[in-house]
């Protein structure tokens, strides 16, 4: 089988840990795989154009798609002939069979409540998402927000810096210029994380508690250093593995599950630096 794989970049280490996956399940399965992903998260024209490509040749089985514009995406494949497999994010078509990954908002609230328990009724926080209007960043967003209402504190802002750590930094600075009592920001993914808690470090705040999400190297050597509380691990391997599966289980005319939870797990200093040695083996798995 053919099995075509458009993600939402190839650029960032996160989506290695998922193309490890996706190239382990080519040799695991037999299959040929088609990987693609464009230059960065807000390329999205030129992932619109991969998958239109990709559903107008004519000689893929399935197609796996992590999705930038879901709604889009959507439209796209609203004739597709082969089976469509969501990874990471949803696609709200009937056209993609299943979704593979994490249930967003369910780790969102999970890794808030962690911090909140290191905090005091009443103390302020912050958000810095990703995308504004992606749906993964949004379900993490109600998982914070919901976490943070339970726990009786006090979310004075909340800003969007498209995933990206630079601008991370601008929005941790104007966070703090605003609500410089700030006790603790959830951030969206790692990067952004360490970003801010650097320029919290830099602003003279260093204790501010910090919560990353993906369990990317950098952020878990973070931890290890002391420069981020925590983060919400993924498992992007198991994300790209699972997927190739389950597109091939759709391929050969089988039914799917609606969703496939691949979990997440908390890394703390506790148990950051043997989390770390398995991240090191996925990265060398690369190509």
């Amino acid at each position: 089988m053919k099995i075509g794989v458009i993600l939402k970049t190839l650029s960032s280490e996160y989506w290695r840990y998922v193309s490890a996956g996706i190239q382990d399940a080519e040799e695991v399965y037999g299959c040929e795989i088609l990987l693609q992903g464009p230059p960065s998260e807000t390329s999205y024209d030129q992932q619109m154009q991969m998958i239109e490509t990709a559903l107008d040749t004519g000689d893929l089985d399935a197609l796996v798609i992590s999705p930038l514009q879901p709604d889009m995406v959507a439209n796209a494949i609203a004739d597709a002939k082969i089976p469509v497999i969501a990874l990471d994010t949803k696609i709200p078509s009937d056209k993609a069979l299943t979704f593979v990954g994490t249930g967003n908002e369910d780790a969102g609230y999970q890794g808030a409540s962690y911090i909140a328990d290191m905090l005091e009724e009443g103390d302020e926080v912050a958000i810095i998402s990703g995308v504004q209007g992606d749906p993964t960043a949004e379900a993490r967003m109600a998982g914070f927000k919901k976490a943070i209402e339970e726990k009786g504190l006090n979310l004075v802002a909340t800003q969007f810096a498209d995933a990206v750590a630079e601008k991370a930094v601008d929005a941790m600075q104007s966070i703090l210029q605003t609500n410089p009592d700030v006790k603790a920001v959830f951030c969206n993914n790692d990067e952004m994380a360490v970003a801010a808690n650097r320029a919290a470090r830099q602003a003279g705040n260093d204790q501010v508690l910090t919560l990353g999400f993906d369990g990317i190297k950098s952020g878990v050597e973070a931890i290890i250093e002391g420069n981020l509380t925590a983060s919400i691990a993924q498992a992007p391997y198991e994300m790209g593995l699972i997927s190739v599966e389950k597109a091939i289980v759709a391929a050969k005319g089988e039914t799917l599950d609606e969703f496939y939870d691949t979990g997440t797990t908390n890394i703390d200093s506790n148990n950051a630096s043997d989390y770390l040695v398995g991240l090191e083996e996925l990265l060398s798995k690369v190509k």
